[in-house]
């Protein structure tokens, strides 16, 4: 009763800041130039509308929430390109790393160019123009951040940013920053986040100043795990824009393709709309792209590869900010499940050539008599063990749930507790070399 009565109060508070924010940035009158600032970055995020403040726990996400670099688990390194309409073009290099389940950082390049325009003068003696070499225009962001999980739920982030304009011999330099919190409703698959972006002081063009475009985001985003998809809501507001509201969503055909889609309401240019697709190949790398046409301007593409550069440490036991005791943990895991051992290797072989890669297409299927089964293919090879871990959703700490590597590509449970709400991942051992964690499944007692 206490527990919903918490969660209700603090979903009625997200409402209402939501409602206010909606409102009061209806009114805000100031404009704002440097609106390169303002140029989204990341194919997944973009392709689902740019509704990302809540979900920004990967390489996307520094982009939109610093906060969710605090929830990050993987190692990426993003190579991004967008080819935009009149030969405007965006590059972009992005790393995220997480030293632990709490703790990240991030740093990220971005560069947008056009093709040399050519300069004209006029002629003294016709007063026609004349041509007189080219000049180039490009726009340069370098920022770098972290992100911190203070709880379970609930983490905090900020990015600082220097950027730089040129046109021609005009060149414009400062500084900015970011800053954001997101949180997840236990149990419920729901996250919300909150964010703020290019605060600074401002900028000077020659003999004028322009303010910084700030902007402030609101999002909510709702995992369907039954349908492996995500629905998104963003709701923005640029200093001298109106507010926008950003609609989008995430539908996996499998662990291995997802079609994305969004909206952006807004009176800009286009129809607002965005799709594409993400692919992911040989375990965790990914390719995403999506498609926005924007009216008479033309029609803008743009695509990314995620490199999958590891996984946090396993940590499988409970540590002292857990404020679990040894009697405690072990409950913890009798509630969780008891595990039916199918099989059992002794004797993991010495590591043989190539790489040791995590399990994939973990998936969990009902039995007979309330049970589970856990499957899983390998591309370890053979000689391979495996280990199961599992942890309440939305915890940080996993437990390892098998005593000793496993040679079977399944295992069975028996769960002993309604209304809990669990996360697995399998992880592939060979010769005492562990490898990361596979994409995790989710299940759920009735």
């Amino acid at each position: 009763m206490f527990f919903r009565f918490l969660l209700k109060n603090f979903l009625g508070r997200i409402v209402a800041m939501l409602t206010i924010f909606s409102w009061g940035a209806l009114f805000a009158q100031n404009t704002a130039g440097v609106n390169f600032l303002r140029l989204d970055v990341g194919s997944r995020a973009q392709a689902m509308g740019s509704a990302y403040t809540a979900l920004a726990s990967n390489a996307n996400g520094i982009h939109y929430n610093p906060a969710g670099m605090g929830f990050g688990v993987n190692r990426e390194l993003m190579l991004y390109h967008a080819q935009w309409f009149a030969d405007i073009s965006v590059e972009n290099v992005t790393f995220m790393y997480p030293f632990s389940t709490r703790f990240s950082i991030g740093s990220s390049v971005s560069f947008l160019h056009t093709s040399e325009f050519t300069r004209y003068e006029v002629d003294p003696l016709t007063g026609g123009p004349i041509e007189n070499g080219t000049f180039s225009v490009y726009d340069l962001v370098i920022s770098t951040g972290l992100g911190y999980r203070v709880n379970d739920n609930i983490a905090i982030g900020t990015n600082i940013k220097y950027f730089q304009e040129s046109l021609e011999t005009v060149n414009a330099r400062g500084i900015a920053f970011d800053a954001g919190i997101l949180a997840e409703i236990p149990y419920s698959g729901l996250r919300v986040g909150f964010a703020v972006q290019n605060i600074g002081p401002p900028v000077k063009y020659i003999e004028s100043q322009e303010s910084l475009p700030t902007t402030f985001r609101a999002g909510l985003a709702y995992r369907v795990n039954s349908l492996n998809s995500v629905f998104a809501l963003d709701v923005t507001k640029t200093v001298g824009q109106q507010v926008r509201f950003l609609p989008g969503m995430e539908f996996g055909l499998s662990n291995n393709f997802y079609l994305r889609g969004g909206y952006q309401v807004t009176d800009q240019e286009g129809s607002g709309l965005a799709a594409g697709f993400g692919l992911r190949m040989l375990g965790h790398h990914k390719v995403n792209y999506v498609y926005a046409p924007f009216g008479d301007l033309g029609d803008t593409h743009r695509a990314e590869l995620v490199f999958h550069l590891g996984t946090v440490p396993v940590n499988t036991s409970f540590n002292s900010s857990e404020k679990f005791s040894p009697s405690q943990n072990g409950r913890a895991k009798e509630a969780i499940n008891q595990v039916q051992k199918i099989s059992s290797a002794d004797g993991i072989e010495s590591l043989v050539n190539g790489a040791l890669l995590p399990p994939v297409d973990l998936k969990i299927e009902k039995m007979p008599n309330s049970k589970m089964k856990l499957i899983w293919n390998s591309i370890s090879g053979e000689n391979t063990g495996y280990l199961i871990y599992a942890k309440r959703e939305g915890g940080s700490r996993w437990i390892k749930l098998t005593s000793s590597p496993i040679k079977n590509t399944f295992q069975l449970f028996t769960p002993k507790r309604d209304n809990v709400k669990l996360v697995f991942v399998v992880t592939a051992i060979r010769g005492g070399e562990e490898s990361d964690f596979s994409e995790p499944a989710y299940f759920s007692t009735p």
